[in-house]
């Protein structure tokens, strides 16, 4: 598992000592690829995917069963995955207020 420090290390390398190469499509990119390597350092096999509308649960309860499953853990691991967390949050609501100031800019009106 990744810890604190290694964590700080690859952010810094990829956005800079302040973030400042940060915008919601690098933290994506980012995301994506840290994801990826997280699962593979796992062991744990293959990616779940849902393959049947019986097996879907909705977003409330995969982010309730995340929480805590997160409560269980050390508290390096959790706090590893409780930022990564925030830091996609806090890019993806950035990026649907870009889209929103887009969308004045432009004169578009976004539809209901």
């Amino acid at each position: 598992m990744l810890t604190v420090a290694e964590l700080r290390d690859l952010v810094k390398q990829e956005f800079g000592e302040h973030l400042e190469r940060a915008t919601p499509a690098t933290v994506r990119d980012f995301l994506d690829r840290l994801q990826v390597q997280m699962h593979e350092d796992s062991g744990e096999g293959a990616p779940y995917v849902i393959d049947s509308e019986e097996n879907t649960r909705s977003y409330e309860e995969i982010v309730a069963d995340f929480f805590s499953r997160v409560l269980e853990y050390t508290p390096e691991k959790a706090v590893v995955l409780l930022w990564l967390l925030s830091f996609e949050q806090h890019f993806s609501m950035l990026e649907e207020d870009y889209v929103q100031r887009s969308l004045t800019l432009f004169g578009e009106r976004e539809t209901e």
